[in-house]
């Protein structure tokens, strides 16, 4: 799939990312990937948002990977987790422009920090018709509007993560309304090494049972 390297606005500043588009000319699903922490070395290149990037692409969605401000050749600094919300809302409005993407089929994903980003922004914005959450911290589980949030919701852990304990995942994922998902990952931790490619395949195959 074609990728090329975009900018796009965010607040008043210019925020580089990545785009896969298919060849199709029109009515893409799109998914946005917001990266793991700014300060601890994520970016849009993080071992686990390309396999996600890639999964997604290969299954036919556009995908936009994208650097926080601060990171990269993104402009500004560090925005203590509210600046990177507007951030992810710029990403969307961008892949809402595109000719090629159906603005109404637009997934917001993110992993770690990323995932805690997806979490704040998508049940305040209608244009999120959907949410992929890999390891979000729990420890700063707390999300507005998240408790009533109806669209399609696919949660992802390792089974050794720390960050992400089974049962505060678990047990957030059981009190979310339907519909949802859960995957616990076996023989993996936070980081997902060597076990990216099967994130990646439960991620697709999961995706396809979004209605």
């Amino acid at each position: 799939m074609p990728t090329q390297h975009i900018t796009f606005p965010a607040d008043d500043l210019t925020l580089e990312g990545v785009l896969s588009l298919p060849d199709q000319t029109s009515g893409v699903p799109g998914i946005v990937i917001c990266h793991p922490h700014p300060l601890h070395g994520g970016d849009m290149d993080n071992n686990v948002v390309m396999a996600l990037a890639a999964a997604f692409a290969g299954a036919g969605y556009a995908v936009l990977r994208f650097n926080f401000r601060g990171v990269g050749w993104s402009d500004g600094r560090y925005g203590e987790g509210i600046g990177e919300q507007a951030d992810a809302k710029g990403a969307l409005a961008y892949m809402a422009a595109q000719s090629a993407i159906n603005a109404e089929r637009l997934l917001l994903a993110g992993y770690s920090f990323g995932a805690r980003v997806a979490l704040t922004v998508a049940p305040a914005d209608p244009r999120v018709q959907g949410i992929i959450v890999v390891a979000p911290p729990m420890r700063q589980a707390d999300w507005p509007g998240l408790d009533t949030y109806r669209a399609p919701k696919l949660f992802f852990c390792g089974d050794a993560d720390p960050v992400c304990p089974r049962e505060a995942i678990t047990a957030l994922v059981d009190r979310l309304p339907e519909p949802k998902w859960l995957s616990i990952l076996p023989g993996t931790d936070h980081f997902f090494l060597g076990h990216e490619r099967t994130l990646g395949q439960q991620a697709v195959r999961l995706l396809q049972e979004f209605p």
